[in-house]
């Protein structure tokens, strides 16, 4: 089996492309580098002419595609970049997957929901308050409705270490904690991180499954935000004193949140016979991580 990772220095990107597997895996993405050793493809995936190029050449089996616009403000502030990203680039993989008969999993979100009544379950009603929810629930549609071997993996909250990508809802406030300064967390989100390893290891196995269709993965542990960094700073023996703590209406955030969200996984376990990881053993495995121990050494003596 052949699959070709779009978004390839993401983090979930680059932990697919990591991942021990006798699959074949292919990555492309913006920059010029190779990730993780793989063969890799420069590619702009809101360039039609080089989606359907590069697919045409590689035929895989799978594409999954990590790549999107997941800053929640911004998408509010530059709704057509967000829109090229997070949804015309989504219909040209669909249409060049067609062409070469190759299936597609598209990553959404808990976004799609209103946070009303979480968690919520793949047969509960959407309800996207913001317009990153509003664009992937849209691309769920794109790829749910198309005549391609079709699968999309709502997911949420996803943390891991990765030098030099985006810091995440574990990583960013590690390291504020870990020089001992202060910070403020929302108290009234709730959702269930997501550890990404966790994720890369379940989307291989859907593609291995030829599995299609609409699922949900998310981590074992049901939380807020600010619960998160205080069982962060406990795991590392860090000041949990230093957090603060802020309800959502306070925070003025640019983008409307669901609060009371969060995603049942039962279908998916289901499938798999497996369940996600809780926080804590995510943080257990992210901490035997190499790159992990070289820069966080300190917090692990």
């Amino acid at each position: 089996m052949k699959i070709l990772i779009t978004g390839a220095h993401s983090l979930l990107g680059h932990s697919l492309l990591a991942q021990e597997t006798d699959v074949e895996l292919i990555g492309c993405g913006r920059g010029p580098d190779a990730v993780a050793g793989r063969r890799y493809f420069q590619l702009a995936i809101t360039d039609v002419g080089q989606v359907e190029r590069l697919l045409n050449d590689l035929r895989p089996d799978w594409v999954i595609n990590t790549a999107a616009v997941t800053d929640v403000d911004r998408c509010e502030t530059d709704k057509e970049g967000a829109r090229r990203v997070n949804l015309d680039a989504v219909s040209y993989l669909a249409d060049a997957c067609h062409q070469v008969d190759a299936g597609l999993v598209q990553l959404s979100t808990d976004y799609v929901f209103d946070g009303a009544s979480g968690p919520y379950s793949e047969a509960d009603e959407p309800h996207p308050l913001s317009y990153y929810g509003e664009l992937k629930l849209k691309s769920e549609a794109v790829v749910l409705n198309s005549k391609i071997k079709g699968l999309v993996l709502r997911t949420l909250w996803l943390y891991g270490y990765l030098p030099g990508a985006r810091l995440n809802l574990v990583t960013w406030p590690l390291q504020v904690l870990a020089r001992r300064e202060s910070l403020t967390m929302i108290n009234d989100q709730w959702g269930n991180p997501t550890y990404v390893n966790d994720l890369a290891q379940v989307l291989l196995s859907l593609c291995r499954r030829n599995t299609t269709g609409l699922y949900h993965m998310g981590g074992a542990t049901y939380m807020t935000k600010d619960e998160v960094v205080i069982e962060v700073a406990r795991f590392f023996n860090l000041d949990e004193k230093l957090i603060g703590a802020v309800s959502t209406k306070i925070a003025r955030q640019v983008a409307k949140r669901p609060l009371r969200s969060g995603l049942r996984t039962e279908a998916l376990r289901a499938v798999l016979d497996s369940q996600p990881l809780s926080l804590t053993q995510g943080l257990e495995d992210m901490a035997q991580d190499k790159d992990f121990r070289h820069d966080f050494s300190h917090l692990l003596d």
